[in-house]
């Protein structure tokens, strides 16, 4: 026979499992439709920063492409990539800092646009750093 305190101590764990079970986050990721983009090919091609840069920036239309990326841009940056699969990491790991080191003044307007305070950039940056 069971004593209560076992009955007790069997309840309360099936209630602490349940309980985490409906707390457990399943994380939507972004689409993964444009993973595959190769950032470091992007990197070398100043025009084309320009035009990614110009339409996240709200300074030019955006073709499919920059408007893909540009979507989820502001949940991303705000949540340092919660939502971003390793690929999309990758991705924001070299845009960022291929814009740091080659575009420092595109890098600029960018942080204008996303990060005027400086509060969430380096978050990010951090975030995608291993990537």
């Amino acid at each position: 026979m069971y004593s209560f305190f076992q009955i007790k101590m069997k309840v309360l764990i099936i209630i602490t499992a349940l309980i985490a079970c409906t707390l457990a986050e399943d994380i939507v990721y972004f689409t993964t439709e444009n993973d595959n983009l190769d950032a470091d090919e992007v990197m070398k091609h100043p025009d084309q920063i320009k035009a990614f840069v110009d339409c996240f920036v709200d300074r030019a239309p955006c073709d499919s492409l920059g408007l893909s990326y540009k979507k989820d841009m502001p949940e991303a940056i705000s949540t340092a990539c919660h939502r971003c699969n390793n690929a999309q990491k990758h991705l924001w790991s070299q845009f960022l800092s291929g814009l740091k080191q080659y575009y420092p003044e595109h890098y600029e307007d960018f942080q204008q646009k996303y990060d005027p305070n400086k509060i969430y950039l380096d978050a990010l940056e951090k975030a995608v750093e291993e990537y």
